[in-house]
């Protein structure tokens, strides 16, 4: 492709950044001015609704001003003064990275991909300022400087995961492209001038780390579906309590949906120990369940009641999830000789419990946030308390599978290693008299 087509669809590409993701939050709340308010109220307070939490969801701050004779209804510490909400509906940012990703991909085969990721990223860098604009008011005004940078950088940051997946495209005349290629040769003849053991460390750390965070996660999502089928019956009588309709039920159901990422990491955070707060002074954790008044969401009505029979037993799970894994991760520690020292093997499962700890404190820290005044400033799990919890439950069990694991390795190469002794020991000059009939 050249570089006017290239820049073209990478334009295209950022175009539906907004496009889908207004989209989805806009169509139901259009469907519900036309039904139930009959267009009686002014659609740009729908549209605003919509653009301040596709905002949200990438990491951009609202600051609400809520009228004093509606905060004193609400009854609401610190509702009478202007007050920031930082939580993130995650859904909306893993749609912009999913979708930063399939630009990425497409421009991996083209020979001008920095061109065409530059012209992406900048697009929806434009793309949240003008909504950060159009989206403001006296209630609501979110932040314009974020939303000139983090829609763009959670774009990047998906973009990148596959920018460069392949290596076998010829390098454009581009200046920026050549500056590429230079800045990926020069580091990769730095990584190969590392010694092998900090490589091996490294990679095993990273890889582990990894797959340790993907196998938590999982488990946390079984563990989300089925606390949503096992309370399918509260979630109801919620819904229903809200009297909202048909189309402000499907307006509420979508709106929940972009929290169920939200809600994936507070379970992982939950199976690690210390688990989440849903307001200042409550714990959801698995010793039990202290909440106070919580927003009137039906998904909430999905959390687990009273203290569960396991309680911390459920810690094994990642316990059990960092053995696993430093178990597949043996061949790669024993595949070079100098790698299998004692020392080298303890660094890398220690050092896959300092990376996936790592990732599930930031995922911790994404998570969470202030969504509203007093008591809900605290939401979402400690991402230090995630970190350390973590760091102790992986690394060591880690270690562990990587032992157990060279030991098999080593303890399978005991058999092959007598056959072949028991062969030489057979053959002639080797300690056995020559069949005489065979002279």
């Amino acid at each position: 492709m050249n570089r006017p087509f290239t820049a073209f669809l990478a334009f295209l590409d950022a175009l539906l950044v907004g496009a889908l993701g207004l989209g989805i939050l806009l169509v139901p709340l259009t469907i519900l001015w036309l039904t139930q308010f009959e267009l009686a109220v002014d659609y740009g307070a729908f549209w605003r609704v919509a653009a301040n939490v596709w905002l949200l969801g990438n990491g951009v701050d609202l600051l609400v001003t809520i009228d004093p004779t509606l905060a004193l209804q609400l009854a609401l510490e610190g509702a009478g003064v202007p007050f920031e909400i930082g939580f993130a509906p995650l859904g909306v940012a893993v749609l912009t990275v999913l979708l930063g990703w399939r630009s990425g991909r497409r421009l991996a085969d083209s020979e001008h991909r920095v061109l065409g990721a530059a012209v992406g990223i900048l697009t929806v860098a434009v793309i949240g300022w003008l909504v950060a604009l159009g989206a403001g008011s006296d209630s609501a005004r979110p932040s314009v400087l974020q939303a000139l940078v983090f829609p763009a950088a959670i774009y990047a940051i998906g973009m990148a995961t596959s920018l460069f997946s392949r290596s076998d495209v010829e390098v454009g005349d581009d200046p920026a492209d050549q500056a590429v290629d230079i800045l990926a040769r020069s580091l990769r003849a730095i990584v190969a001038g590392v010694p092998v053991p900090v490589r091996t460390v490294v990679a095993l750390a990273a890889r582990g780390g990894a797959l340790v965070v993907a196998g938590v996660v999982a488990v946390a999502a079984v563990v989300v579906f089925v606390l949503v089928l096992g309370h399918y019956g509260e979630i109801i009588s919620l819904y229903e309590s809200l009297q909202s309709g048909l189309v402000g039920g499907i307006a509420l159901t979508v709106g929940q949906l972009s929290l169920i990422p939200n809600l994936v990491v507070w379970a992982a955070s939950w199976l690690v120990g210390p688990g989440f707060a849903l307001g200042s002074g409550s714990l959801v954790s698995p010793l039990g369940t202290q909440v106070g008044l919580l927003p009137a969401l039906p998904i909430l009505g999905s959390l687990p009641q009273g203290a569960p029979a396991l309680g911390y037993a459920v810690v094994v799970v990642p316990v059990v999830i960092g053995f696993v894994v430093g178990v597949l991760l043996k061949p790669r520690l024993t595949a070079d000789g100098a790698a299998a020292s004692p020392l080298i093997l303890v660094l890398s499962g220690l050092g896959v419990g300092v990376v996936g700890a790592s990732i599930l404190a930031l995922l911790a820290l994404w998570s969470g946030g202030a969504a509203g005044p007093g008591r809900l400033i605290d939401i979402g799990p400690d991402p230090a308390a995630v970190w350390l919890w973590s760091a102790v439950e992986l690394g060591p069990s880690a270690v562990l599978g990587l032992t157990v694991g060279l030991t098999r390795r080593l303890f399978s190469r005991t058999p092959d290693l007598a056959g072949v002794d028991d062969e030489a020991g057979s053959a002639p000059g080797a300690g056995s008299m020559p069949d005489a009939n065979k002279l």
